[in-house]
């Protein structure tokens, strides 16, 4: 047998092994979970997932094998690498850890948790802009299916700019209205779903936003992802305004199921969601109109040619983009 056989037969034989690691770890959490709920760690999982689970720690496992594998010169920067890692790690803490639990007796609780797993993690998945890495790093199975037909036409609908600004713009609304709201928290089953989705849709709708690429390869114009962030945080500034301003008390299932601290009023819970909807979500807008805008910027010097001019200032000739960077 070659030593390129011997080389492939032992990375898919660590390829099956971490895997297979990952699932056993998930395997002893959930039987935590519903036999030894006491002995959870902090970290375990209030009410434990399978597609939560896997759908967080098995995208950081491919990440940080992927960033091994990749020459020194293709590696994401060191605050790229930081801001995957930060993302995936809150996206797990709001979704299989106790902070589950505070969510599902806190209006305000739940506004945060929405916000992590529809705007800051997925915002912060699409800066650091992942996808050589996690291609470098993913079994070949996974790749098969993003790469199949059907994934790839789904992907193309969902981000058309209408639709995907249409989408995150229904979710956001979601997130507030009160028969929603009751819904989801009476059923897990609905409450499990709505956290994929949101974070599903969440990473689809920034990565289409943030693209740093020009068009092409990037399906739409910097133009258009200007666009699409300001009309898709749109209902952020309305929404969260009438819930944070309004006199009237709108979400009742914390009444039913028992609010976690009684001094916290009805009212003022939800003033604090409001707010958290409101505030962070239009600094996120702001903050995604203008990095397109920066990236257009970036493009335009690349594709300038590249002349060196010299200033004479006195006896001095001085190379301007010492200084201007350009």
């Amino acid at each position: 047998m070659s030593v390129a056989a011997l080389r492939s037969g032992r990375a898919r034989y660590d390829e099956v092994a971490l895997h297979g690691i990952v699932v056993l770890a998930g395997a002893v959490l959930a039987w935590f979970s519903v036999f030894r709920p006491a002995e959870m760690p902090a970290w375990g999982p209030w009410q434990f997932s399978w597609l939560e689970y896997l759908g967080t720690v098995l995208p950081l496992l491919w990440y940080a094998r992927g960033v091994v594998r990749l020459p020194p010169s293709e590696r994401p920067a060191l605050w790229r690498q930081a801001c995957y890692i930060i993302a995936l790690v809150a996206m797990y803490a709001v979704v299989q850890t106790r902070l589950t639990y505070l969510s599902l007796h806190l209006f305000m609780a739940t506004q945060a948790q929405q916000f992590v797993l529809h705007d800051l993690g997925p915002f912060l998945i699409a800066v650091s802009w992942p996808g050589a890495a996690l291609k470098a790093g993913m079994p070949a199975i996974a790749l098969r299916f993003l790469r199949a037909r059907p994934f790839a036409v789904l992907l193309r609908i969902v981000q058309q700019p209408v639709i995907a600004t249409l989408l995150f713009a229904l979710l956001i609304a979601a997130q507030v209205v009160p028969v929603i709201v009751l819904w989801v928290m009476l059923d897990w089953r609905l409450f499990d779903a709505m956290n994929i989705l949101m974070a599903a849709e969440g990473v689809l709708f920034w990565c289409l936003v943030l693209d740093p690429r020009p068009k092409p390869p990037a399906p739409i114009s910097f133009f258009t992802r200007m666009l699409v962030a300001f009309f898709g945080m749109m209902p952020v500034i309305p929404l969260g305004a009438y819930v944070a301003l309004t006199g009237q008390v709108l979400y009742r299932y914390y009444d039913l199921c028992g609010r976690l601290y009684p001094w916290i009023s009805p009212l003022h819970d939800q003033h604090m969601g409001g707010l958290i909807l409101w505030l962070p979500g239009a600094l996120m807008g702001s903050i995604a109109f203008l990095l397109p805008l920066n990236a257009l910027r970036l493009a335009e010097e690349r594709a300038e040619p590249k002349t060196k001019t010299l200033v004479q200032v006195g006896r001095i000739r001085i190379d301007p983009s010492a200084w201007t960077g350009r």
